[in-house]
């Protein structure tokens, strides 16, 4: 897709949320971050996300909240990991065991196959989905362009090779990661080393999308809208 297809995209997806009532709001003051995404019934942020640990820029990472009113409704975050020749794997490897440490050292044990052979280069993580207790509604009305809007921005800002994710398998079990707008989906993802982080577990799924990918997704939500 061009700059100016995104952009339409982007519009109809805006639109949709629009005729709801609601809009959205991009952060990259970050010291607002966990007052805000508190007001959404987030309890915590993931280490690689929190404000204290990571030093994070306007460059490496951006919250977008849903509003309704005056009201922050949800929100989630995409950050980006440009890898250079390191893959997804050797990543998280290394990563994990300072994210998450224990007395056993902590961190992921082994990595899927698929994503130590394919998953590299400049990639967009997206964490800290939430939304208030009965705000998400239906799949299309909200949760669907939210995650539209926040991954066509993660392409407009860092122009990455992919957009990924680690969902629970009752995500799955709802086929949330299609509405996500996710075409891959390996189970088993990461094998974490006992005791598991009490938020992370070894049944996650890697949800994800190539960035050719992601814009035939994005092309064919454009066929939908009417926009000029």
């Amino acid at each position: 897709m061009n700059f100016l297809e995104l952009g339409k995209t982007l519009s109809g997806h805006l639109n949709t949320l629009s005729q709801a009532g609601l809009q959205v709001e991009m952060f990259t003051d970050f010291e607002k971050v966990p007052e805000t995404a508190a007001r959404t019934g987030r309890k915590f942020q993931m280490p690689c996300f929190a404000i204290e640990r990571a030093d994070h820029t306007r460059n490496s990472a951006f919250w977008l909240f849903l509003k309704d009113g005056d009201s922050y409704i949800g929100g989630a975050a995409s950050m980006l990991q440009d890898l250079g020749r390191e893959t997804l794997a050797d990543y998280l490897l290394r990563t994990s065991r300072h994210h998450f440490p224990n007395n056993a050292g902590g961190g992921v044990e082994s990595v899927a196959e698929p994503l130590a052979r394919e998953v590299s280069g400049r990639l967009a993580y997206i964490g800290e989905l939430n939304f208030l207790p009965g705000h998400r509604g239906k799949r299309a009305e909200r949760l669907e362009p939210f995650m539209r809007i926040l991954q066509i921005l993660t392409i407009q800002k860092w122009d990455v090779d992919w957009i990924y994710a680690f969902i629970p398998d009752r995500h799955i079990q709802a086929r949330l990661d299609l509405v996500y707008g996710f075409s891959r989906a390996i189970p088993r993802a990461q094998k974490w080393r006992a005791p598991e982080p009490e938020v992370r577990s070894s049944t996650e799924w890697f949800v994800g999308s190539s960035r050719l990918e992601m814009e035939h997704m994005l092309q064919s939500d454009l066929t939908r809208f009417d926009v000029l």
